[in-house]
């Protein structure tokens, strides 16, 4: 199910039916169709030579038969595309991935079940991946819609605002491959969802990128149980702080790899909704990242949100840095790369191991 996406295979008798039906019913659908490009550039992927002028002619500009391809409907833009069936889509859209990821790399990738916890940076990261090809079934969860203040970072529009941002991160990947299986918990990880968000079907890694504390350690002492790999990447000004936790390798780890402080975890414990002032909370936060990875800026910022700031400054440089980084480190953690535990800082002058 790709979330009301509508597929129709017109080379089937049944389809053309009902696709026949479904444009008299929207008379007024926006139609695109480059599919006589895509065969083109198809032909030339699967014949490289053909680069050069002289091979090229007599061999594109193949006019694409009628019921040729698949069409797609993206009911949140009201418009038809017609696109190459799976294999040859993927062939084509991953074809300059090679070779800095291999096919046999690719086709490990593209078996992988990902979930994500929090869209906010966990956006530029599922769009990462999904752009690379890592991942064929994802789970999206964030129960917080897009807000005017997010737009100075988040990758989307006005006309998406109101809008939960799993659900935006979800349409925007199906846009880039509409084959995705996506499945997406808008109302967040709860108490109710937390092991089915896991287990059903079992992740193959783990994304955590969400605000609240208690959700951040009890999702970590599940998937220890589980032996699941988690990510997370934090803001330190221009860097990027990476902790990796490979619960699949070392299911006795500590959480956050014994950089988190005992105390701070069994404090966070006990917090009940609605419970310690703003200003604890906001201790908590800091303490979880870690002081002293926090430039002076982001560090300063912690002791004015609620006073002269109205939250944590998170500029879009950062955000889309963190995504980026994000889908590396998942790349390589799933192709089984040596990716071990601890925490990683990632700057201009290369890559700090536990630092």
């Amino acid at each position: 199910m790709n979330q009301n996406i509508i597929f129709f295979n017109t080379q089937e008798e049944k389809d053309r039916i009902l696709f026949d039906t479904f444009k008299k019913e929207h008379p007024f659908v926006k139609i695109v169709d480059t599919l006589e490009g895509q065969l083109d550039e198809l032909y030339i992927v699967n014949n490289p030579l053909a680069i050069s002028h002289e091979a090229l002619e007599g061999s594109l500009k193949k006019t694409p038969e009628i019921h040729e391809g698949v069409w797609v409907y993206i009911p949140w833009k009201d418009v038809l595309v017609r696109i190459l069936k799976q294999n040859d889509y993927q062939k084509l859209r991953l074809s300059r991935n090679k070779d800095l990821i291999t096919d046999g790399e690719q086709s490990i990738l593209e078996t992988k079940n990902i979930g994500i916890i929090g869209l906010n940076v966990g956006n530029p990261g599922a769009i990462a991946c999904a752009l690379e090809g890592i991942g064929s079934y994802f789970k999206l969860a964030d129960f917080d819609p897009l807000s005017l203040s997010n737009l100075n970072r988040f990758r989307a529009g006005i006309s998406e605002l109101g809008v939960n941002k799993a659900t935006i991160s979800m349409r925007q990947m199906l846009e880039i491959n509409p084959y995705l299986h996506i499945d997406v918990f808008e109302e967040g990880i709860t108490q109710q969802n937390i092991f089915s968000f896991l287990e059903d079907p079992k992740i193959d890694i783990l994304i955590e990128e969400v605000d609240n504390l208690k959700i951040k350690i009890q999702v970590r002492e599940l998937a220890k149980q589980k032996k699941i790999p988690v990510v997370m990447v934090t803001g330190n000004g221009e860097n990027v702080i990476v902790d990796i936790e490979r619960y699949d390798q070392e299911p006795d780890l500590e959480i956050l790899s014994g950089f988190l402080d005992n105390s701070l975890i069994d404090q966070i414990k006990v917090i009940k909704k609605g419970e310690g002032t703003y200003e604890e909370r906001i201790r908590l936060a800091r303490d979880f990242m870690g002081e002293k990875y926090l430039d002076e800026r982001l560090l300063s910022s912690f002791e004015k949100v609620g006073k002269t700031l109205a939250g944590i400054p998170q500029i879009a440089e950062s955000s889309f840095l963190r995504g980026a980084v994000l889908c590396h480190f998942v790349k390589h953690i799933l192709l089984r790369n040596d990716i071990p535990s601890g925490r990683y800082e990632v700057s201009s002058r290369g890559v700090s191991v536990n630092i």
